[in-house]
């Protein structure tokens, strides 16, 4: 898989310290619609602990894509196809129940295909 360049001296809203590393061109594009509106965002700031072993070392966990601290909003991006989503969403209901003041909104690849039209981005997905 092909990281974007990060471009970090670019984005005006991003409040992370290290420049972000992108994991795929879409999260990419959503982090340059966050920016364009001025909405403040870090990158994979925080992972939660989903499970342990006996020893107490972390064996799952999950790290949403984005953190919108004006909003304290984590949001997760798939472009997995539909069928592919019901591990991730599996994650999110446990983080929902270990963590339940936290809050995550999942941006399904429909949601993306839908700001990628109303925008005119050209992604790859």
């Amino acid at each position: 898989m092909q990281e974007p360049s990060p471009e970090t001296h670019r984005f005006q809203a991003y409040r992370g310290s290290a420049p972000p590393r992108f994991a795929n061109p879409v999260e990419l594009e959503c982090a340059r619609i966050l920016d364009w509106y001025g909405i403040p965002w870090d990158y994979e700031p925080t992972s939660f602990v989903l499970e342990r072993d006996a020893e107490g070392r972390v064996t799952r966990a999950f790290t949403p894509d984005f953190y919108l601290p004006e909003q304290e909003l984590y949001v997760e991006v798939t472009v997995m196809k539909q069928s592919l989503v019901t591990r991730k969403n599996r994650k999110l209901r446990e983080l929902r129940e270990l963590y339940p003041d936290v809050k995550v909104k999942l941006f399904y690849r429909r949601d993306i295909e839908h700001l990628a039209q109303r925008y005119r981005l050209r992604i790859a997905t």
